[in-house]
């Protein structure tokens, strides 16, 4: 068990460490930023040579414009290594990180919120689907499932936007709470995050629970269909002990991985979710970035993206072996192989354990 831990932590690493380098290098291949455009205009305010002008550049965001690549890229992974992130380019007097930590609880608080009810509700449809597979229930509602995945979250976030906001004016356009409420841990503040979050974290669900249902029916019928589960049936095991000691536990096992791998993403938040609504996520200023050249928070995001999907697909890792220790150990899943390879054959040959 040791052993495999340490393997998978040293893949953790270097699975961040190459994702990061990657996107060092291919945000920089991007045509222009602010540091360019900063130049230009001192260059056409003129009074400044162009020495004077890259230390001006050079005090203001903390870089060399000219600097070869390679220098850049060591000093950033260096100062990464050490907690910084470098500043806003596009905003010199804000941190990296101070806009990462002002923007990561929103994303949080809205994708954790929808995640958390897409997979409840996906998994308790999906397994209404499964018990009732024939039924037109089941067929109608798959419908419906599969047409709600398929459609994009941003289409839905447009809708929910025109319909309950410009229309009817139900719910605030944009923000995260109400300007002329003080944030803080109180009543007030609290009920107006939520109210603000509701068409948000509605969007995400509408388009999201279906892939939960459509996998859970999918997984809980493939088991249904196994041979250890009528086996159990036979053995005149309750069904309610067969459902959650055999189908339960096994449809259950590949959710957890999608479960894991989805709050990988949270910090990524839904890009065009936070971007059309305003709401001040991490997808919000990834896109603003993107926009604006900015290098700095841009790299920061997927910083903190990948290195939540790569702990997310570590945790997962650490708890299979909770469910089925033969991951971990190799050899028990061969020797059980070999056990029931050995109780196939006796039970095929006549005379043979009777």
């Amino acid at each position: 068990m040791r052993q495999y831990v340490v393997k998978r932590l040293v893949m953790a690493f270097a699975i961040v460490y190459f994702v990061v380098s990657l996107s060092f290098f291919m945000i920089r291949l991007m045509p222009g930023n602010p540091m360019s455009a900063l130049e230009a205009q001192l260059q056409k305010q003129g009074g400044m040579s162009p020495a004077e002008i890259q230390q001006r550049v050079q005090a203001i965001y903390g870089l060399t414009p000219n600097e070869p690549l390679w220098r850049q890229y060591v000093s950033y992974i260096w100062n990464a290594l050490h907690g910084d992130l470098g500043k806003s380019i596009s905003d010199p007097s804000q941190s990296v990180v101070h806009v990462i930590a002002n923007a990561a609880p929103w994303t949080i608080f809205i994708v954790g919120s929808a995640l958390v009810l897409s997979f409840v509700t996906g998994l308790a449809v999906g397994a209404l689907l499964a018990a009732f597979q024939n039924s037109a229930f089941s067929k109608s509602m798959t419908f419906v499932v599969s047409f709600l995945s398929a459609v994009p979250n941003y289409l839905v976030a447009i809708v929910l936007l025109y319909l309950l906001t410009d229309v009817h004016h139900y719910f605030p356009i944009s923000g995260a709470y109400s300007v002329n409420i003080r944030p803080g841990f109180t009543f007030g503040f609290i009920g107006s995050a939520i109210y603000h979050a509701v068409l948000p974290v509605a969007a995400f669900v509408i388009t999201s629970f279906g892939a939960w249902a459509l996998s859970m029916k999918g997984t809980a019928v493939s088991v249904l269909g196994s041979e250890y589960v009528r086996a159990a049936e036979s053995r005149g095991l309750s069904p309610r002990r067969v459902a959650q000691s055999y189908v339960g536990r096994n449809s259950l096992l590949p959710q957890v991985t999608g479960l894991a791998l989805s709050v990988g993403f949270l910090f990524g938040g839904s890009v065009f979710i936070e971007f059309y609504f305003s709401y001040p996520g991490l997808g919000y200023y990834l896109i603003n970035s993107i926009n604006s050249r900015d290098y700095s928070v841009m790299m920061g995001c997927f910083l903190l993206i990948t290195t939540s999907v790569v702990l997310a697909n570590f945790f997962v890792d650490l708890v299979y072996p909770a469910i089925d220790p033969r991951i971990a150990k190799p050899g028990l899943a061969r020797r059980a192989e070999e056990d029931k390879e050995a109780a196939e054959e006796t039970v095929a040959v006549p005379g043979v354990g009777v």
